[in-house]
């Protein structure tokens, strides 16, 4: 059976990258296929992991980094999909996640009677409007699902309420296959009194008044710190918008930059003092290297490094405290010494069914 890697996102690729390897390695049928959701540094992650299958790109186009945009690029991709996926006998699609692209390839995957595997499945807020819409969107997906790649018992235990499909217990999630095949986190150098700043969800950079008060904080906290601000394309257009981006270009102490190779950036992360995400992938990564991190979240996902190395703090205000006191060295922990290869765990599984 040929096994079709349906890839929409930047965080998607970084995860599912470390499994299109094991496949290609083991020499089990591959397909790539890339639904042009995010463009940026795509073609540069593929060259870091050294993927050798041939991506075939859907959509060449600009990025879908406003919602309009992205409203006009779902019906064209779904179409796309369907008529890309009726080519092939009955193949196993993995998806990954929560993303549009993730509920698009399901439901084109379904109507084309494919197996649909979900991978870093059972994740769940437990809200069904936070976060929006990806809690949504893990809830449709899990209907659908055939076999759901779970990281964790707790995942394993939600999927078990969808007693059609089978479960694979990988152990962990494969962004840390990620994480040892690029040799992330090696010769460090320490840039003191430094923060890494990386925000794009939904409730933060799509209300002026949140948007506003994260730029104020920014500002307040360059004073005493170097601030690293890594920009989402979706977080930079909205600055633009609101005309917030000339404050923090003003700030004599805060560096704009642009997002940038998974690896350049984690290395850029665990170089500074703290970091302050609104991103579940990053909390993932930070919690493996034990990495002083704060989540600009009213809730989260999932569990990894939380109350260890990682907080959840939705309030500037809070997190601006939660820094001038210094109170973020009490987050600092020890790496993760022990490592399992969930990519490995998924191929062996998919090894014994081919």
């Amino acid at each position: 059976m040929n096994n079709i890697f349906i890839i929409g996102t930047r965080a998607q690729l970084i995860k599912v990258a470390p499994v299109i390897k094991e496949f290609e390695n083991n020499k089990l049928p591959v397909s790539f296929i890339l639904t042009g959701q995010h463009k940026d540094t795509m073609n540069d992650l593929i060259s870091e992991f050294d993927i050798k299958t041939p991506a075939k790109t859907l959509i060449k186009d600009k990025e879908h980094s406003s919602i309009l945009t992205l409203l006009l690029w779902i019906p064209t991709i779904f179409l796309i999909l369907i008529r890309t996926l009726k080519k092939y006998e009955t193949s196993n699609i993995f998806v990954h996640g929560d993303t549009l692209t993730t509920l698009l390839s399901t439901f084109s995957a379904k109507l084309c009677h494919h197996k649909v595997v979900h991978l870093e499945s059972g994740l769940t807020s437990k809200n069904i409007f936070d976060p929006f819409p990806e809690e949504i969107i893990r809830r449709i997906v899990f209907k659908f699902t055939d076999i759901a790649c779970c990281p964790s018992k707790n995942d394993i235990t939600n999927m078990e309420k969808y007693g059609h499909l089978e479960i694979i217990d990988t152990k962990g999630n494969t962004i840390l296959d990620s994480i040892q095949h690029l040799n992330i986190g090696h010769n460090i150098i320490h840039e003191d009194k430094s923060l890494l700043i990386s925000l794009h969800r939904f409730q933060n950079i799509y209300s002026k008044k949140c948007l506003n008060d994260i730029k104020t904080t920014l500002i307040k906290l360059s004073i005493e710190y170097k601030i690293f601000f890594v920009l989402h394309p979706a977080t930079l257009k909205k600055l633009k918008s609101y005309d917030f981006l000339k404050d923090l270009e003003k700030a004599e102490n805060i560096k704009l930059l642009p997002r940038m190779t998974y690896k350049r950036f984690l290395n850029l992360a665990l170089s500074t003092d703290c970091v302050i995400t609104d991103g579940g992938s990053n909390q993932e990564e930070l919690a493996f290297f034990g990495h002083p991190t704060i989540i600009l979240r009213e809730t989260t996902e999932r569990t990894d490094g939380l109350n260890h190395n990682a907080i959840l703090i939705n309030s500037t205000i809070q997190i601006m405290d939660f820094i001038q006191t210094k109170r973020y060295l009490t987050l600092k922990n020890k790496p993760n010494e022990t490592f399992i290869s969930p990519s490995k765990i998924i191929l062996n599984y998919f090894k014994k069914e081919s």
